[in-house]
C-alpha cells in the first residue's frame, strides 16, 4: 500500500489545566471532556480503514481517560448525568473489546511461538489462523457499526450530554487549587489503602482494582501538571504511570489466559492445535504467576516507601 493511501495517527497535544484559569473548576473540566470526546472522532477513519491497530487503541484510551476524569470530578456535577454519561461511554467502548483483545494476541504472536517447541508450531499456527479470521469478522462488524446511524446517535447523545453537563451549586466555597487537592487526595488515599492490603495471597481481581485506581490518579495528576507545585500529594504522575503500565501488562496476561481457556472449551481436546494450546497455556500460567510475585514485591515496596513520606 502506498504511503499516501494510509492515514497518519492524529497528533494529540496533551491538555493540562490552565494555570491562570479564573473559571470555576467544573467549567474547565467540562471544556476538557468536550475537547477529548471531540478528538475521538479523529480516530474513527483509521479504525474503519484498519491500517494500524493503534487507531483503535488510542480511541479506547481517550474514552477511558474521559471516564476517569469524569469520575474523579463527579462531585462537581449532577450525579445522575455523571452516571448516565459513564454508562454511555462504557457501552460505546464495549463493542470494540473483542477486536482489541484479538489485536493484542496477534501482536504477540512471535512471543507465543517462542514459548513452545518448534514441533508444536503447526498446531499453534492453526490457532492464530482462527484468530485472524475472528479478528476480520469482528473488524467488519465494528466497521459497519461505526458507519451506522445507531453509532452516530449514541455519539451525538454523549456529545450533547457533555455540553450540557450541569455543575452542582457548591462551587464557590473554595478555590480551584483547594478543590483539586481535595479530589486528588481522596483518590490517592484509596490507592494507598489498596496497596497496603497487597500481599503474596492477593487475588488477580484485587490487582485489577488497583490498576483502575492508579489509572484514574495518573490521569488526574497529568491533567494538573501545570499546578503540580501547589499540590499536597507526594505521589507523582510518573510513578502512577509506571505502576499502571506494569499492572496493565499483568492484566493483559490474565485476559489472554482467560481467552485461551475459553477457546479450548469450544474445541476438541485432542489434535495438534489442542496439544499446542495446552502447552502454551501452561507456559503462560507459569509466567503469569512469576510476574505476579515480582509485581507484588514492587507494590509492597512502593507502599512501604510512600507510608514513610
Amino acid at each position: 500500500m502506498h504511503k499516501r493511501d494510509t492515514f497518519e495517527l492524529p497528533r494529540k497535544t496533551s491538555y493540562v489545566y490552565p494555570i491562570d484559569s479564573k473559571l470555576p473548576l467544573a467549567t474547565d473540566i467540562r471544556r476538557y471532556l468536550k475537547k477529548e470526546f471531540a478528538f475521538c472522532t479523529q480516530y474513527e477513519k483509521g479504525i474503519i480503514k484498519d491500517d494500524d491497530p493503534e487507531f483503535l487503541h488510542q480511541y479506547r484510551v481517550t474514552l477511558r481517560r474521559i471516564r476517569a476524569i469524569l469520575t474523579l470530578h463527579h462531585s462537581l456535577f449532577n450525579p445522575t448525568q455523571v452516571e448516565l454519561l459513564n454508562l454511555a461511554i462504557k457501552n460505546l467502548m464495549q463493542l470494540t473489546n473483542l477486536q482489541r483483545d484479538l489485536d493484542v494476541y496477534l501482536m504477540q504472536m512471535e512471543h507465543y511461538f517462542s514459548l513452545i517447541e518448534h514441533k508444536h508450531h503447526l498446531g499453534l499456527a492453526r490457532f492464530f489462523d482462527d484468530l485472524q479470521h475472528q479478528r476480520l469478522k469482528t473488524y467488519k462488524k465494528n466497521k459497519h457499526w461505526l458507519k451506522s446511524d445507531e453509532y452516530k446517535a449514541a455519539h451525538g447523545e454523549i456529545a450533547f450530554q457533555l455540553k450540557h453537563l450541569l455543575a452542582v451549586d457548591n462551587q464557590t466555597t473554595s478555590s480551584n487549587i483547594t478543590s483539586i487537592n481535595r479530589l486528588l487526595t481522596q483518590l490517592s488515599k484509596k490507592v494507598l489503602k489498596l496497596t497496603a492490603t497487597i500481599n503474596t495471597e492477593t487475588e488477580d481481581s484485587q490487582l485489577h482494582a488497583l490498576r483502575i485506581k492508579c489509572k484514574k490518579l495518573r490521569y488526574g495528576l497529568e491533567l494538573y501538571t501545570s499546578v503540580s507545585d501547589q499540590l499536597t500529594l507526594s505521589i507523582t504522575a510518573k510513578t502512577m504511570k509506571s505502576m499502571q503500565s506494569k499492572l496493565g501488562v499483568f492484566n493483559d496476561s490474565a485476559v489472554q489466559i482467560d481467552f485461551l481457556n475459553h477457546y479450548l472449551e469450544q474445541y476438541k481436546k485432542a489434535g495438534r492445535r489442542a496439544k499446542a494450546l495446552n502447552l502454551l497455556l501452561h507456559k503462560m500460567r507459569e509466567q503469569h504467576a512469576n510476574n505476579k510475585q515480582q509485581l507484588i514485591i514492587e507494590i509492597i515496596q512502593f507502599s512501604q516507601t510512600t507510608a514513610k513520606t
